[in-house]
């Protein structure tokens, strides 16, 4: 039998909502924020951030994982307040005039992903918090 580490299906479901935030992020910037300063730059950042992540969060190493899922709760998170103070702003210098479809999904997805990578947080350190000390 294979060894499946405690919260695995919460690290693969995570990994799928960081990989459609990537890619959402991904789009974006191929269709037009390449070429917005500042901001585009963020989005490639954003998408190849993701991108790693989510590999990461499919990795059978425990402490990568729960690195990953850190650092996935910061993109997410950041990235939903890029886009609030975008929509009712500018965040440098950019000022998203509307709630466009692509919008939706990637934040549906970033407050996914962040309530599923909590759980698995949670997950693995109460796991570690009861589980026999090697030696």
């Amino acid at each position: 039998m294979a060894y499946r580490r405690p919260g695995s299906k919460l690290s693969v479901l995570a990994g799928v909502l960081v990989a459609v935030v990537a890619g959402v992020h991904f789009q974006q910037y191929i269709d037009f924020m390449s070429r917005v300063p500042t901001v585009g730059v963020l989005f490639l950042i954003n998408a190849a951030g993701g991108a790693g992540l989510a590999f990461a969060l499919l990795s059978r190493e425990r402490l990568l994982v729960l690195l990953a899922s850190i650092g996935s709760i910061a993109l997410a998170a950041a990235s939903l307040v890029s886009v609030m103070i975008a929509l009712g702003g500018s965040f440098f210098g950019y000022s998203e005039p509307t709630l466009r479809f692509p919008i939706v999904i990637a934040i549906v997805a970033e407050a996914l992903a962040i309530l599923v990578l909590l759980a698995a947080v949670v997950l693995e350190l109460r796991t570690r918090s009861v589980a026999p000390a090697r030696r």
